[in-house]
This record gives structure tokens, sequence and C-alpha cells, in this order.
């Protein structure tokens, strides 16, 4: 996709923003140069001026990112940490432990991440799919020596295996229940080794009817898309159930209007958070926050103008959006 990224919309947007801020012409060569000039701090000041208080950042990929006490000192704003379950669960494989061993060990590392973290996240739909069901043991176990068998000589794991999948999700759901920690569930687009048909977020039926996950709290994230109002409904009817707006905000721009729209007149503004999912130069956070602002505001303000909401509201909603209802679902101070 080398050759077309700059001809879509987010590349061309954050190339002609970061150029004017830093007075140069609107070039990928042009903005590296002068950002480079300018140090440190000007991300720091782009943050600050954008109204980044925190990120929330999952430590799970890239595997040679940044930690994320290098990124407080070099950012300014608060990080928190959100737990990957996979990279969890990979980094145990190469031991090879025990079946029963390596779900004790599994269980037991979620645990003690939990007061260090704000949420679990599972990135299952890439790899065998939401429609997540319960298995007999013996087929969890089968399906663990197949990914025993299956770590690469001197590589990195990758698990794929469905009913070893579905088992760590469950165990993730009974960690999280306990601790109290949200699950952050990816739904929707993705790279291309995700099957975006199985990564339709209805397919959490089962687990959201099932009463022992009844008070553990879900964050569908990416709005979703393309399944943003199966997501807005979702958050309409099971109480569990939040919606993160990431991705698809930053990715679709002033076209995320729509969504937005369809979003914001069905799911309850109290379980919507603002995200950006964005890596890399902190200057692409400060856009992403920049631009989730002026699109929800607009937003919003369609929604006045049609007396689906009073001034009050969508100003509170906004707020609520933006900041409150991820303080008040993460913990944070």
């Amino acid at each position: 996709m080398r050759a077309h990224i700059p001809h879509t919309g987010y590349a061309q947007r954050a190339v002609r923003a970061l150029a004017q801020r830093l007075g140069v012409e609107p070039s990928v060569e042009a903005v590296l140069e002068a950002r480079r000039r300018a140090g440190p701090e000007a991300g720091r000041a782009h943050l600050r001026d954008a109204g980044v208080a925190a990120l929330l950042v999952d430590t799970g990929y890239p595997a040679d990112a940044m930690p994320l006490s290098e990124m407080r000192q070099r950012l300014g704003c608060a990080v928190h940490e959100i737990v990957r379950i996979e990279r969890c669960a990979e980094r145990l494989l190469p031991q090879r432990l025990p079946y029963d061993e390596f779900i004790d060990a599994f269980r037991r590392t979620l645990s003690e991440a939990a007061p260090g973290c704000v949420a679990f996240k599972s990135i299952i739909a890439y790899r065998s799919g939401l429609d997540v069901r319960a298995w007999p043991e013996r087929d969890c176990a089968a399906s663990y020596a197949q990914a025993l068998a299956a770590i690469p000589a001197g590589g990195r794991p990758r698990l794929t295996e469905k009913p070893l999948l579905d088992r760590l999700l469950e165990i993730t759901l009974e960690v999280a229940s306990q601790t109290g920690r949200p699950l952050q569930i990816h739904a929707g687009f993705g790279d291309p080794d995700i099957d975006l048909v199985r990564a339709n977020p209805l397919l959490l039926r089962s687990v959201l009817e099932d009463s022992r996950w009844a008070e553990t709290r879900l964050v569908l994230l990416h709005m979703a898309y393309p399944y943003v109002r199966e997501a807005a409904f979702m958050t309409a009817v099971w109480p569990q159930v939040h919606l993160d707006l990431s991705l698809a905000l930053p990715f679709l721009g002033p076209g995320a209007l729509f969504p937005l729209l369809e979003i914001l007149s069905l799911a309850p503004a109290s379980k919507l958070m603002y995200g950006s999912d964005v890596s890399a130069l902190p200057e692409l956070f400060a856009l992403s926050a920049d631009w989730a602002r002026a699109t929800l505001g607009e937003a919003l303000g369609w929604l006045v103008e049609r007396d689906g909401l009073d001034d009050t509201v969508a100003a509170a909603a906004g707020r609520a959006i933006l900041s409150s209802n991820a303080r008040a679902l993460y913990g944070l101070a």
C-alpha cells in the first residue's frame, strides 16, 4: 500500500496540518525535517495545545515499542497501560508448560498485571473471530498442543487456535470480573489478516448473555467500523457494553460525521469514548484529538439544530465523550 498511502485523506490531512504548524511546505520530507529541527519540545507543546491529558497504551504491540516510562518522560502527559492478553499467552508458550500449568500461569499473569493497568485487551477478532464459545477441556488441550507445535524456531509465537483462544478469553473475563478491570475487544476493520466477517461485534452475543459476565464491562474498539450500527445497537441494549470511537475517527476525518450521527442518535452518550489508535509521532495524537473534537462538535451541533438535543445536553455529551466517560470507566484520576 506504500504507493497509495499518500493519496489517502488521513495522510493528506496530517501532512497539511503539520506543515502549517511547522511553517514548511506540505511534504512528508519537509515536515519530518522541520520537526527534527524543532526538537522534542515541539511535540509536547502540540499535545498540550490539543488538550491531550492522558494516553491509554496497548503494550502488546509492536514488540519494540517505546517503554511507558520513557513515554511519560518525553510526552509530559499521563500514560496508562492496557494489557493485551494474547501477547501474555504468547510469552508463556516457549516455556512449554503442561496445559493445566499454562492455564494457571496465564491466569496468574493477568491477575498480577491488573493492579498496574487500566484495562485488558483482546485481539481475538484477528486470530479466530468473535464467535466465542465454550469448548471441552480436551479440545482446548489439543489446541494448546497444536500451538506448541507451531512455535517457529527462534521466532515469535502467534496464537491462532480457536479453542485455546476462546478459553483464554473466558479466563480473562473471569480475571476482569474479579479485579474490576474493563475488557477492550477489537471489533471491525484492521490489518489484512483480519477476517472482517468474523469481526462483527454481534457475534459476542453468547458472551453478553452469559450471566457470569453481566457486570463485566466490555469496550468495543474502533467504532466497530463498518459495524457502526451494530455497535450502537449493542450499547443501547446491553448495560455492560461501551463503545470506543478510535481509528475510524482519524481515518475517516470529516467523513466520520455520518457514522457519528447514527451512533449519537442511538447509543447512550454515557457509554461512548474518544480514542485515536494512532501511533508513532506524538503530533499525530494531537491532530487526532483536534479533528475528533471538531467532528464531534459538528455532529452534536447537527442534532441540536434538529431538536435531537438541546445546547446544554450536547455540551455535556461532548465533555463526557472526550474525557469523563473514559475517566470513570478506567478509574483515572
